[in-house]
């Protein structure tokens, strides 16, 4: 018993080591990033000016945005404070006939015994 047990922990130990340096090799079919030579300095402020360029033409045309449009501002309806209270006072009339008239409300029951 104990000489087949360790007959197969040390298959599953040896296939588990397989494994891992198999997942460790790349294939023939990937490539790896070859090192290159850093870039000067003139070619990063050139990258860098080239994607601030394609940055304002894509907020020129608004691009880039699924949802969510932007308003502009100050194209809210302005509401004066006498319609503002109005507006509360109907609220507050709503609510205390809601009241009165007991909706949204269970009775409170007692759960003990």
């Amino acid at each position: 018993m104990t000489k087949s047990l360790l007959v197969i922990c040390a298959a599953v130990a040896a296939f588990g080591a397989s494994q891992l340096t198999f997942a460790q090799t790349p294939r023939p079919e990937e490539d790896t990033a070859k090192a290159s030579k850093p870039a000067t300095k003139a070619e990063k402020e050139a990258a860098k000016e080239k994607r601030r360029a394609a940055g304002k033409d894509v907020a020129a045309k608004d691009q880039g945005r699924l949802e969510d449009q932007p308003t502009k501002p100050g194209s809210a309806v302005k509401v004066s404070d006498e319609e503002k209270a109005l507006g509360k006072a109907k609220r507050q009339a709503a609510g205390k006939e809601a009241a009165k008239a007991g909706s949204g409300r269970l009775d409170d029951v007692d759960t003990k015994k």
